[in-house]
This record gives C-alpha cells, sequence and structure tokens, in this order.
C-alpha cells in the first residue's frame, strides 16, 4: 500500500493542520516562554 506524495510540497492538510498548531502555540505558550527561559525552569502544569 503505497501513496504518491511529494515530501517537498505538504497537502492542504498539512499547510492547514501546521497553521492550527502555530495558532496555538502562539497564544497559548508563547506569552509563557520569555518568563520560563528567564527563570530557567521548566513548568509543572
Amino acid at each position: 500500500m503505497s501513496q504518491d506524495f511529494d515530501l517537498y510540497r505538504p497537502s492542504e492538510e498539512h499547510d492547514m493542520l501546521r497553521d492550527a498548531v502555530r495558532s496555538l502555540a502562539e497564544a497559548k505558550i508563547a506569552p509563557y516562554a520569555a518568563a520560563v527561559d528567564e527563570e530557567a525552569r521548566f513548568p509543572q502544569e
């Protein structure tokens, strides 16, 4: 069972997933990233 796909040209679904993950990271992770880096700690939550 083989699929034909181009590793250098992601599918539309891949682009949508990447954009969703980026939006989530920007909204939920980025606001805390600088503080975590500055304090050199790993959040437990």
